[in-house]
């Protein structure tokens, strides 16, 4: 269990950094205006679509915690954290409506009501420890499984993981024995709206 903490600890403080990264970006414009300009630039939407990714992963990681009876008070306090800096975050995407739209809604947010698998070692993902969907719509999502050196990840979370946390994925489950093994390098952080755009990608003109 003490590794499980570790981990999922680890994983969650990558989420704070990239939520509270792009908090502080938003935070360092003065103007409206530009503000809403940074949000509806191609590189801006990409950029917030992934962040918006990394904070499913935190839900997720909230629903895996729920459904193994993980109780931990710094993983709660982590979570706490996210969700205030989250909130922060929406509050600055308020100056773009059409971004805001975009959101997912809450209720495909919580995995609070998913259950725990009849087989979890095949099914239980690495990083967030919920169960990852079998069929299509599970979980509120279309989400891909992928599988790696014998254990199974949600694309999006083994993405983050790969390129916020470690260059190494987590094995919270037992292997699958003669499982298939992923090509990593087949990997892109949450495909095309990803977070390969960052904040010093975000630039405005100064006309304004």
């Amino acid at each position: 269990m003490e590794a499980k903490v570790k981990t999922l600890q680890r994983c969650l403080n990558g989420i704070y950094k990239v939520i509270r990264t792009a908090n502080d970006t938003l935070c360092a414009i003065s103007k409206p205006s530009v503000c809403s300009e940074v949000l509806l630039s191609p590189q801006g939407t990409a950029y917030f679509s992934g962040v918006t990714e990394v904070y499913r992963v935190a839900k997720r990681v909230e629903g895996g915690m729920k459904t193994l009876s993980i109780s931990n008070e710094t993983l709660q306090h982590s979570l706490r954290d996210i969700e205030i800096i989250w909130n922060n975050l929406q509050a600055f995407l308020s100056f773009s409506p059409s971004m805001l739209r975009m959101l997912p809604a809450e209720s495909t947010l919580d995995c609070s009501a998913v259950t725990a698998s009849g087989n979890a070692q095949n099914e239980t993902c690495g990083v967030c420890l919920l169960r990852t969907p079998n069929e299509p719509n599970d979980l509120n999502d279309t989400e891909n499984s992928v599988l790696h050196n014998g254990c199974r990840y949600h694309a999006s979370c083994a993405n983050f993981w790969l390129n916020c946390v470690d260059s190494s994925l987590p094995g919270l489950i037992a292997p699958k024995e003669n499982s298939e093994t992923l090509d990593l390098e087949g990997l892109t952080v949450l495909g095309s709206n990803s977070l390969d755009t960052g904040p010093a990608d975000l630039t405005v003109s100064t006309a304004h």
